[in-house]
């Protein structure tokens, strides 16, 4: 599937919640993987492959019992038939849109199958919400088992393609129900299926269960992004909902102000939005970038102006905390 974006007017809360739905589903091409519409809290799952078709995405968009909210989580895995999820990214606090209840007000939204970007208007202000997958900087080979595996030590997996690892480097192991780091101590190619030898399991994983460098980089962030994140991983697993903070930072150097417009030919420069993890010291790393968002200077610009590079267009917006931004349409 291809980018998406559109403008909108909602009609309250719920009517956003609709729209994106239609949005999601129809336009962009994600799975409704749970209609809980007649909740007495509605709320939507949505799941995508990615535009790879070889990740696993899963998003609830929910109405929040705080007004002015609709609640995003992140997960793992959703279990639609029991209506239960695995291993949640997200705050009751800070990890929703930023709407108003019954009042009407502008939206934007941008998505394709990696991630989708929220933009709302409320009087005179804007907020953002990102959710989903990072434009990672790590592989997104993996390798598939072929077989379900016990917890132990010296554990063998058989695997469709052992050749997207390396002897004596750690790597992710995942399913719909665990997920941890391993170090991977052999490898043999000669053998069908192939097979990969780690040091320690410490769970049991299902046939299907899914080791590479970073199998499943998705993060749901704060109501008025870019800024911090919570990520359904870091890169030895998960701890708590909150538990994988990361937050976000424009490349631009604070230069942004002095390069737009450039003087020479009056250009305007786009600078990456990175993401990195930003807990404890040990899970401080530059994990990726978040995908089609990018900061500018607002010295000739407005918001809901538009940039045009080639045939690409950029929609403008003064971000409240995020500041100057502008995502591709």
């Amino acid at each position: 599937m291809a980018y998406h974006s559109i403008q909108g007017l909602a009609h309250g809360r719920l009517d956003l919640l609709n729209q994106l739905r239609t949005f999601l589903v129809t336009t962009t091409g994600w799975n409704l993987h749970d209609d809980q519409s007649a909740d007495p809290q509605p709320y939507f799952v949505f799941k995508s492959h990615g535009e790879s078709g070889a990740e696993d995405v899963y998003l609830q968009f929910r109405i929040s019992t705080t007004s002015g909210r609709i609640h995003v989580a992140a997960f793992q895995y959703w279990d639609a038939a029991t209506h239960t999820g695995v291993n949640e990214a997200s705050h009751t606090s800070y990890t929703y849109l930023r709407v108003e209840d019954s009042a009407d007000f502008i939206f934007w939204l941008f998505a394709d199958l990696d991630h989708v970007f929220v933009v709302t208007k409320l009087i005179s202000t804007y907020y953002g919400h990102y959710s989903g997958l990072l434009k990672r900087f790590w592989s997104g080979a993996i390798a598939l088992t072929q077989a379900a595996v016990t917890a132990g030590s010296g554990v063998v997996l058989q695997v469709n393609d052992a050749t997207v690892v390396t002897p004596g480097q750690d790597y992710v192991i995942k399913d719909d129900a665990g997920i941890e780091r391993v170090r991977v101590s052999a490898i043999d190619t000669a053998v069908t299926p192939n097979t990969i030898t780690v040091e320690t399991l410490v769970r049991d994983y299902a046939s299907g269960a899914k080791i590479g460098e970073d199998p499943q980089p998705v993060v749901n962030s704060y109501y008025n992004a870019p800024g911090t994140f919570y990520a359904v991983n870091k890169f030895d697993g998960w701890t708590s909902a909150s538990g994988q903070q990361g937050r976000c930072g424009a490349a631009n150097g604070g230069l942004q102000g002095e390069t737009d417009p450039e003087m020479r030919y009056g250009t305007t420069i786009l600078f990456p939005w990175l993401a990195s993890m930003s807990g404890s010291a040990v899970y401080q790393e530059l994990r990726g970038e978040l995908i089609e968002i990018f900061s500018v200077g607002g010295g000739n610009i407005a918001s809901e102006d538009t940039i045009q590079i080639g045939t690409d267009s950029y929609r403008v917006f003064n971000l409240t905390t995020g500041g100057w931004c502008a995502v591709k349409e």
